[in-house]
Order: structure tokens, then sequence, then C-alpha cells
């Protein structure tokens, strides 16, 4: 085929990569994650021209040191240790390298593919992580037999139902609690939030939904989209009488993000300027 002249056939891949980048354009976003996990959400939200505001709905503590330190020392013989988040790994992993790194045989396992990054950051090996990135999929896909030991290490408030299912499998279950999670949202800060009558409100766990809306008014979120990454994310609004405008699918960050994308390409278009040079002679909108 002859080669297309200079700068043709680019436009319309440009245009998309435009409306794509600037679909939540002029939107403000609040962002209730954890301080310490929320800088690639701000920045893709960045990208993406909006305006995130971040207010921390939980933050993250050392659990007793004693119960994991001897999970830690004791791994030896269990067929899998299993995380269940970014931040189980940061505890949990320090505590296997403590005890002298992960034995021989011992199989990993992560929820989800950043809790599976997160491993490999630190340098461990990951065997299992399900297609669907949520504790039931783990229950139901982890390689597991009758009497194999299974080391959880998640949070002090973590779901109990990953450690009842692997049971109800016939796993030999240690429930481990690798930190404490902090629930609660500054209501001052909440407020403020809300008082700039945010497009969205992004939850990144149970815990963070439930942090945030205890501390809010909820008639102030008249008119906010309310957007979940995930299903088990989602259930937690229901006993603050609430609903999801979304839920991402992935459950993952990446995932959330083209959840807000496609949310408010869909609910409003926003005209967005190109760079000079493309696209010429069309509109492109964030559709």
């Amino acid at each position: 085929t002859s080669p297309l002249p200079s700068g043709e056939g680019q436009g319309e891949g440009s245009r998309h990569q435009a409306e794509v980048l600037a679909s939540l354009a002029g939107r403000t976003i609040v962002v209730t994650r954890a301080e310490e996990q929320a800088d690639g959400f701000l920045d893709g939200l960045r990208q993406r021209g909006a305006a995130p505001v971040l207010v921390p709905a939980i933050r993250f503590e050392p659990a007793d040191p004693a119960p994991l330190a001897r999970a830690a020392q004791t791994l030896d013989g269990a067929a899998w240790v299993v995380f269940t988040s970014a931040t189980g790994v940061a505890f949990g992993w320090d505590a296997i390298e403590a005890a002298g790194g992960l034995p021989d045989g011992v199989r990993v396992a992560a929820v989800g593919s950043g809790t599976a990054d997160a491993l490999r950051q630190r340098g461990a090996p990951v065997d299992f992580v399900p297609d669907r990135f949520v504790g039931d999929a783990l229950v139901r896909d982890l390689p597991v037999s009758d009497g194999d030991r299974v080391v959880l290490l998640r949070s002090h408030i973590g779901r109990e139902a990953i450690a009842t299912g692997l049971a109800a499998r016939g796993a030999e279950v240690d429930d481990v609690a690798a930190y404490r999670t902090v629930v609660g949202a500054d209501p001052a800060a909440v407020a403020d939030a809300l008082a700039q009558r945010p497009d969205a409100v992004a939850f990144t766990s149970p815990s963070t939904a439930r942090g945030f809306l205890q501390s809010a008014d909820l008639g102030a979120l008249a008119g906010t989209a309310l957007v979940a990454i995930g299903p088990v994310t989602a259930d937690a609004l229901a006993p603050f009488g609430l609903a999801p405008t979304a839920v991402a699918d992935p459950h993952t960050v990446p995932g959330l993000l083209e959840a807000l994308d496609q949310l408010f390409a869909a609910v409003a278009p926003h005209p967005v300027p190109l760079p000079e040079g493309q696209g010429e002679g069309e509109t492109s909108t964030a559709r």
C-alpha cells in the first residue's frame, strides 16, 4: 500500500486520545483513598483534566505484631499465603522477610492485580491471581485441597468471607491481622469537599465508603455521582440509603478511571479544544 502523506490518517487517533484524556475536563472528583495510596489515582484524574479533591476516609496502622510475626515464622508447611491488599503486602512481606523469607514450597496468592503488583515490587513471587479481582473469585478458584494450610494476611476489619469460604472448601485457615484500618474522614474536610459541589465521589473500598459517608451530610450528595471500585464497595453504600451511579469493572484503579470516563462521556459532552493542526474541520467532543 502507498504511504500516506505526512500528517494524514493521524487526526482520528489523536482526536480519540484527546477525547479520552479530556473526558473529565473540568470535573471535580472527590478521592477517598488513604493518603499514602492515592497518588496513582490522583495522577490519572489530573491527566484526564479533572480537579481531584483528596479526602482520606481511612488510614492504616500496624496491628499487634506478635500474631503476624508468629504467622511469618511458621509458614513452613503452609500451602498458600494470601494477600488481600497492597497494604497487606507492605506489612505482611516485611514480617516474612524478618522471619527469614518465604519457605520453599509455599505459594503466594493475591486478590487482584494491584496486590500482585505490590508483591512483585517487593521481589515476591505471585503464583495465583483470580480472573475477577474480588475475594469471592479467590475463594472459588484458589487451588486448595482438604487439609491445606492457608495463611491469610488482611486488615483487622477485612471481610471474613475469604477465611470462611476457604475453610468451607477444606483448607485450614490461619486468619491473621497484618495491619489495622482506621475508618473515618475529617468531617470538616468532607463538608469542604461537598461544598464544592463535586461531580463524583469515588470509593476504593467498603471502608472508604463507610468512612466518608458517616462523616457526610448525605443531603449534600444530591446530584453527585457515587462511583465504586467493585461490587463489595458498592454494597457498602446501601446502609446509608444510597446506590452507586457506576461500578468499575475491572475492579482496579484503572478500571475506576475508565468507569468515570464512560460515566461523564455519556452524561454531559464537553467541547474539547485540540492542539493546533489536529482534527481540523471537525469539532471534538468528549462523547
